[in-house]
């Protein structure tokens, strides 16, 4: 099952395709390449991915790291799908998203 993005995952997602796209031509294209086999991966194991450990974060919470971008994707495993949670920048406080309606 494709896992499902939260709209805020998903406006991160097209946010860092346009960055990279605007300081490079393809560069866009290639960091959605590397989500999207990011996704497959979860969608195919989602429970290979470590659990988010942090101050007050719960170990519902799991993440991958992209290879070549200093991006993760944080994720919750739910009885019936995969939520995306965030497409975090690795430089951004984490469990910024913790709070998102999900």
């Amino acid at each position: 099952m494709r896992p499902r993005l939260l709209p805020e995952a998903e406006a991160e997602l097209l946010a860092a395709m346009l960055y990279y796209e605007n300081c490079r031509d393809g560069l866009g294209q290639e960091f959605y390449k590397q989500v999207a086999d990011a996704m497959a991966t979860i969608a195919q194991d989602p429970l290979r991915h470590p659990t988010f450990e942090g101050r007050r974060l719960t170990s519902k919470f799991r993440r991958t790291a992209l290879k070549r971008f200093p991006y993760i994707i944080v994720y919750e495993l739910r009885e019936d799908e995969t939520l995306i949670v965030a497409v975090a920048h690795s430089a951004r406080q984490p469990g910024y998203w913790e709070e998102r309606e999900t």
